[in-house]
């Protein structure tokens, strides 16, 4: 039988609805701009059904509305258009789902539920997409499955042998062509040109069913009913990827729009007095109020991913969210350090095993780590402490001994196709199942995650790949400037001393020639300081006592600089820093070099304090391997005066960046950081404008060292 056939003899049978005209009158009014209170209220006030039935909503305690709220007008007026709107439209539409009575056993609320929650999603994605006319596509959504309702109302018996055998969609679909040579799609796009609803609609619920490749070249409106369709099942989660070809919105806004509606679509329920079967209902409703609460606590945390500066921070908000969201007690992570070729642990500050995970490193090459093949495979991975596994990795017994939960359950973090690292939560067997059932919600979240970290790590390799880029040019141009000067520097010098040569001792000029002479050697000295920035001297590494280093250059500086200025000066040293190899004389020269700015920066008074220690969750150990990788050392001078000015803060290690006037002026910062990168360390500054400034010095301990 063919579409048209059926659909001859379904109007023949009077089962074919009729659009109420107020509905139609709603979605012109709606699309236009001009649509204001009175031409609403006007609408819904022509029919006296529908007037009595909002009223009825308006009362109820679900919409909470002040009691003097008793006319349409009025509550327009408290609700807004919006509101008022699509409780009008939901109204209208209720008696469509009413049209399969003779099939007791078809759960009709679930219907409604998948209908109405599409027609939301659609109008949302329409918004998003500034499309015109969003409620055309909240109507076509609502009604895209209407033309099912319409075969179980004229052809009841046939219908049932469907609804007994069936257990999917495409069993629907195919039961439906085999029975009656039409299906669902074919009689709703049939039903939408009888009403003369906008063609598009029509096409759009033909492809509702088509797979996604076929989409990707459709017009807009049929990708917005398509994905409004994915995303009203049963795990729009775990359809959302597969979505994001057909769209330009952000993967993230796609789940907020799913999330959004599931929770509008609840309260509307309530509003219309749509109850699920009183058998299931409480049970039904908790479970959705649930979801609800976790979905809005989920996509929370995903936006405040987003606001994220750094990655301590990421990691924060990623550990709260697991725990809001889905009671996760402890988090781990493990993340990738490209460079060592290992998954580095972290965790909160406020962990009480902080700093033990901090050292824990796995190397990518130690296959019997579980969190390395979870990494590796993309996959998640979980493990219980009574699991008995042969090939079980010491690293992770250790691991799941720390989170002190029986087990963990590794989630891995990637972006873009590159893996980032391994979330590990810690969970019982209850949490792991619950975790399951939520794994198209952990995955977006996992490759959040992993956004968020591979852009931070993005812009920080850029920005510093640009500083170093500049500094090369600095380097390069004062080059050549020393180059270009430093020849007729050298020939006006053996003009002076042949002319004072050719003169009498006591001539005149030779005072003159004197004056020339000892600029020329002032410019020799500004030369030399251009050198030392543009090439660093560094002589041979060797190793060195830090902390004897520290102590001798501060008692120097404090009987020449320090005392005459009325500066106090105290060092704190770690007894437990190794001997590192570096090269001492440039270690001196940025030592002195950061002592002798802050003296300079306070005038007379004030304290600097030096410190030096191994810094914390540098060295990492390889509980596999047995083995212990060195960290690093601290070296901080910190003192007490007015700070750094934020205009100079921006481009504080770049050369003439001083706020200081005279002979070298904004070299002496360039000069140490050059030097610091010669040492294989890194230099940073805390600065707090109008209270001090503190530098750190990070060198690397050198493994296998001498001893002392």
């Amino acid at each position: 039988m063919a579409p048209k056939n059926v659909f001859e003899k379904i109007k023949q049978s009077n089962h074919l609805p009729q659009l109420p005209q107020v509905m139609l009158k709603l979605v012109k009014a709606c699309g236009n701009d001009r649509a204001n209170i009175e031409d609403l209220t006007d609408i819904i006030s022509t029919d006296p059904s529908l007037t009595s039935k909002l009223l009825q909503i308006i009362g109820s305690p679900f919409v909470n509305l002040p009691k003097e709220v008793n006319n349409i007008k009025t509550a327009v007026v408290y609700l807004g258009l919006d509101t008022i709107r699509n409780i009008a439209i939901s109204s209208s539409a209720m008696h469509f789902f009413s049209l399969s009575k003779k099939l007791p056993d078809f759960d009709i609320t679930r219907f409604w539920y998948h209908s109405y929650k599409c027609g939301v999603i659609a109008r949302e994605i329409a918004r998003e997409n500034n499309f015109s006319d969003p409620d055309e596509f909240f109507l076509g959504g609502l009604l895209h499955d209407i033309g099912r309702l319409i075969l179980m109302q004229t052809f009841p018996r046939e219908y049932q042998t469907i609804l007994d055998t069936a257990v999917s969609e495409k069993d629907m679909i195919t039961g439906e062509m085999d029975l009656f040579g039409a299906d669902a799609p074919q009689i709703s796009a049939l039903l939408f040109s009888h009403w003369n609803l906008n063609p598009l609609n029509s096409d759009a619920v033909l492809f509702i069913n088509e797979p996604v490749e076929k989409i990707r070249e459709e017009v807009s409106y049929i990708k917005t009913i398509y994905m409004a369709n994915i995303l009203s099942g049963s795990d729009p989660m775990e359809e959302i990827p597969k979505l994001l070809p057909l769209t330009n919105i952000p993967e993230i806004r796609v789940g907020q729009i799913a999330a959004e509606a599931e929770e509008e679509v609840s309260r509307m329920a309530k509003s219309l007095g749509i109850r699920i079967r009183e058998d299931r209902d409480k049970k039904v409703e908790q479970d959705i109020a649930l979801e609800i609460k976790d979905l809005s606590l989920f996509y929370g945390t995903l936006q405040n991913l987003l606001n994220a500066k750094d990655i301590p921070s990421v990691l924060d908000i990623v550990q709260k969210g697991l725990k809001i969201v889905f009671n996760v007690p402890r988090v781990f992570f493990f993340l990738l350090d490209g460079e060592k070729k290992m998954l580095t642990g972290d965790c909160s500050r406020e962990d009480k095993n902080y700093k033990i995970v901090r050292r824990i490193a796995l190397p990518m090459s130690n296959h019997a780590s579980l969190l390395v093949k979870s990494m590796k495979s993309g996959t998640i991975q979980t493990k219980f402490q009574s699991s008995r596994d042969m090939e079980s990795a010491i690293s992770d017994t250790r691991i799941i001994r720390l989170l002190e939960t029986g087990g963990m359950y590794l989630i891995p973090i990637a972006s873009r196709g590159t893996g980032m690292g391994v979330m590990v939560l810690g969970v019982d067997r209850d949490l792991a199942k619950n975790m399951n059932r939520n794994r198209g919600l952990l995955k977006l979240f996992s490759k959040q995650t992993g956004m968020c970290l591979q852009n931070i790590g993005f812009h920080q390799a850029y920005a510093s790949d640009v500083n170093e880029k500049k500094m090369e040019a600095y380097a390069t141009l004062t080059d050549k400037v020393i180059h270009e000067i430093n020849n007729p520097i050298a020939i006006i010098k053996s003009y002076l001393e042949t002319l004072s040569l050719k003169l009498p001792d006591k001539h005149p000029a030779q005072d003159e020639l004197s004056v020339v002479g000892e600029e020329i050697s002032r410019v020799s000295v500004l030369l030399e300081g251009l050198s030392s920035f543009s090439k660093p001297k560094i002589g041979g590494f060797e190793f060195i006592d830090i902390n004897r280093l520290c102590t001798g250059i501060l008692e120097i500086l404090k009987k020449s600089i320090l005392l005459p200025r009325q500066i106090q000066a105290g060092i704190t040293i770690d007894p437990g820093i190794p001997k590192i190899k570096t090269d001492i004389n440039g270690l001196k020269q940025v030592i002195i070099n950061l002592v002798k700015n802050a003296a300079e920066a306070m005038g007379n008074g004030g304290k600097i304090d030096i410190r030096t220690r191994l810094l914390p969750g540098s060295d990492k150990i390889l509980i596999d391997e047995k083995k212990r990788l060195p960290g690093s050392i601290e070296i901080r001078i910190q003192d007490n005066g007015p700070g750094i000015n934020p205009d100079i803060m921006e481009k504080l290690f770049e050369p003439y960046n001083s706020s200081k006037k005279g002979k070298n002026s904004g070299l002496g910062l360039a000069i140490v950081r050059s030097i610091v990168k010669e040492l294989n360390g890194r230099i940073s500054c805390d600065n707090n404008y109008g209270r001090g400034t503190c530098f750190s010095v990070y060198l690397p301990i050198t493994p296998n060292r001498q001893p002392s």
